[in-house]
């Protein structure tokens, strides 16, 4: 679709926000392949700052909300907050995929779950900028409220693997797990993401997904395998020498 320098009443509705520099919002809207085509700044940037601050703000809600929640509890409850599938949802419900801005073969198609999530992060970003930290949280509020006030602490799953990764990397006193862009398979409308985490100087195991986030928590998963079963990481074939040699439980 042709993106134009007004913003759709219904989207900024949806938002509770106006831009004042509307070319904010007309990059957020664009998509790499579309920048490609026709010249521009696609969301990508837009997309890194959003997914920081969107995590921050989140976590700052939460704070709030359970004063008495234990790190790991409020740990899970921001992961199922900022997920894809939650991040999908918002997007779809405020219709942001009806004017994103696609090129090549995305054109005309709906977009998947994993580009509406990039594009409601650069899009919380770009109010970011135009508008300030209290206009942004403002804005997650407005969105993520009624999924906040849903949310049951008891009901949080205790398996998300990134998560009991950190957690089992803090019980044991090593530095908390990193998490490396090996690289990116498929066409653009396709892509397969491939990461690897490394605890303890060490390269614990490989994972793969449809978006980054998936593909680290895949790599969380099988590297959190590796040390249910107390091998070290040179016995998963991902690295060498002496890192995280023994069983490894969590508290």
């Amino acid at each position: 679709m042709s993106i134009h320098r007004t913003q759709p009443p219904a989207l900024s509705k949806a938002l509770g926000y106006r831009f004042r520099d509307p070319s904010l919002l007309v990059q957020a809207l664009r998509h790499t392949s579309a920048a490609h085509e026709r010249g521009g700044t696609s969301f990508q940037r837009l997309e890194f700052l959003g997914d920081a601050a969107l995590s921050h703000a989140v976590a700052e809600l939460l704070f709030r909300r359970w004063p008495e929640a234990s790190e790991g509890q409020l740990t899970r409850a921001r992961a199922v907050l900022v997920r894809r599938q939650t991040l999908a949802g918002i997007a779809t419900s405020v219709g942001l995929g009806e004017h994103l801005e696609l090129g090549g073969g995305l054109a005309g198609t709906p977009a998947s779950p994993s580009l509406l999530a990039d594009a409601l992060e650069a899009l919380l970003a770009a109010i970011l900028l135009d508008g300030g930290w209290r206009a942004f949280t403002t804005v997650v509020r407005r969105l993520f409220g009624p999924l906040l006030a849903t949310l049951q602490l008891e009901q949080l799953p205790l398996e998300e693997p990134k998560s009991a990764l950190q957690e089992l990397a803090q019980h044991h006193g090593l530095p908390l797990p990193s998490y490396r862009l090996v690289r990116v398979e498929g066409p653009e409308h396709l892509r397969t993401y491939v990461f690897e985490v490394e605890l303890a100087g060490r390269v614990l195991a490989t994972g793969s997904g449809s978006s980054k986030r998936a593909a680290q928590q895949d790599a969380a998963r099988r590297g959190l395998e590796v040390l249910a079963a107390g091998q070290p990481p040179d016995a998963a074939g991902m690295g060498g020498g002496d890192g995280v040699t023994g069983p490894m439980t969590r508290p």
